[in-house]
């Protein structure tokens, strides 16, 4: 890697130091998927050389932590017990009170203690005293640049935001303070490889907004919430790589396709009615009972054949087309859900949270989504294991699944209630124990926690499947903490306005 530093100070502490801060650089500027390699090599080196750099004396808070934080996110084995030797002499239980105004060690324990896994009690303790004190800097007179960076990292930890918002920030970021990281040359490769990304996805949004214009939402679909560009970003998040150009677009598709399903269900069809869709897509070939369903529905039906037949013809120019097989086998267990939360909603039946989660896990969307997000990607790497894996309720796609689920409830459920809609986690928990709505979404939003710790074991080494893979199912679940960061931001589009703009329309 031509920027990293030179192999003669690698094992020093201060290279170490060194090489850690460029690791970190390269890949919160959104070029490290151009030294993947090197950046692996690197991390598992820094990773054999770790007792000697975590018990050294010059080894500051800072400097462990973000060694902590890249080797977890790598998929290397590491303990948080090195952070003892942050915790209080006299009490144990407690970071020792002089770290509080150590803010890059603040902020670098902050972003650490996100990739925390199960039963790792010191992480939920430094997130708390992290986030407090960070919380109290804020109201003193740290710097302009490290107030912004605060708020930003306070709002969207880097384990959990979405790739390309973080790059676009931190490419201003680091323009606006060139203390932070004194790499002119990286920060210029990193704003001239955005502008050439940038002109690839807006190539690519011009080709989906074109297909979704010959749906002719608009007069076909009069019912449905028109979000092609929404549902680009949503992807984009997913996968910005120039080599998923064809998984990218296979999968805009294939959730935009879903959406207009969704408001389908949920904004159109009687029960009747949408049981009869139903029952034709667990078919899913031409057949005469498309007679019996409404104009809308009808061309709700053509759209989802067409689209299947399309996306078949593309992946037999290049290989077998089984992944779309497996697609079609989420798509039916999707209805199925869906039709049984409208069973529910129809005799006003408020089930048990676990009653609720079980379909809930299904109509979040992700189980189709992380399903149809490998049909793109080849079949060399997207066999017919990881197709296996992916569709059957692993735990990982799982925790994805009620991380949107349960963020989706907690912003949107008054809303959704204003109209008639199935009852959300939030009513659900309420109904199940007679409590508060702050009860409720105190308890949901520990649920999300928890499902984060999931997905942090499950990208632990050995992985169930090829790191390609595994991250596109983590980005999935990232990707929900930026749309729904300041409310339900795919219904309420405006809310993502300035993300879109900022990645699409305005060059750096």
């Amino acid at each position: 890697m031509v920027m990293i530093v030179d192999d003669e100070d690698e094992e020093t502490v201060v290279g170490l130091g060194l090489k850690l801060q460029l690791i970190d650089a390269v890949q919160r500027l959104g070029v490290g998927y151009h030294y993947e390699i090197e950046i692996e090599e690197s991390l598992e080196k820094i990773h054999g050389l770790g007792e000697e750099f975590l018990t050294h004396e010059k080894t500051d808070l800072c400097h462990a932590a973000l060694w902590f934080r890249l080797l977890r996110q790598q998929g290397l084995h590491v303990t948080p017990d090195m952070f003892t030797k942050f915790m209080d002499n006299d009490d144990e239980e407690k970071l020792k009170e002089s770290l509080a105004s150590d803010e890059q060690g603040l902020l670098s324990l902050y972003e650490a203690a996100h990739v925390a896994v199960h039963g790792e009690d010191i992480l939920d303790k430094a997130l708390v005293f992290a986030t407090k004190n960070l919380n109290s800097i804020l109201t003193t007179k740290c710097t302009p640049q490290f107030q912004k960076q605060v708020k930003f990292s306070l709002s969207l930890p880097l384990w959990k935001c979405v790739p390309r918002t973080l790059t676009r920030h931190y490419i201003d970021f680091y323009s606006e303070d060139h203390g932070f990281i004194n790499n002119e040359k990286l920060l210029r490769f990193a704003k001239l490889d955005f502008n050439k990304l940038q002109k690839c996805h807006q190539r690519e949004l011009r080709e989906i907004t074109e297909w979704w214009g010959g749906l002719q939402v608009p007069t076909k679909f009069r019912y449905a919430r028109d979000r092609v560009v929404e549902c680009y970003y949503w992807i984009y998040a997913v996968y910005f790589e120039p080599r998923y150009h064809s998984a990218r677009i296979i999968l805009t598709k294939i959730i935009s396709m879903l959406s207009l399903l969704d408001d389908t269900y949920d904004n159109f069809g009687t029960y009747d009615e949408v049981e009869i869709l139903t029952t034709v897509i667990q078919r899913l070939d031409p057949s005469p009972l498309e007679s019996s369903l409404p104009n809308e529905m009808k061309n709700m039906y053509r759209v989802i054949i067409d689209l299947y037949d399309e996306i078949g013809i593309e992946l037999s120019k290049s290989g077998p087309t089984f992944a779309v097989d497996y697609a079609k086998e989420e798509l039916k267990k999707l209805c199925r859900s869906y039709l049984a939360e409208i069973r529910w909603r129809t005799k006003g039946h408020v089930p048990t949270l676990e009653e609720y989660k079980k379909e809930a896990y299904v109509t979040s969307a992700f189980p189709i989504l992380c399903t149809s997000a490998f049909v793109g990607m080849g079949a060399e790497i997207a066999t017919t294991e990881a197709f296996d894996w992916v569709t059957n309720e692993p735990k990982m796609v799982k925790a994805a699944s009620v991380i949107c689920r349960l963020q989706n409830d907690i912003v949107s459920h008054k809303f959704e209630q204003n109209r008639k809609h199935a009852a959300s986690a939030v009513e659900c928990y309420m109904k199940e124990h007679d409590a508060p709505e702050e009860a409720a979404v105190e308890f949901l939003r520990k649920e999300i926690s928890e499902a984060w710790k999931d997905i942090a074991e499950e990208c632990r080494r050995p992985t169930p499947l090829p790191v390609a893979l595994m991250d596109r199912v983590l980005n999935f679940a990232r990707s929900i903490s930026v749309i729904y960061e300041n409310g339900d931001g795919y219904t309420d589009s405006h809310l993502l306005k300035a993300h879109i703009a900022s990645l699409f329309a305005h060059p750096v």
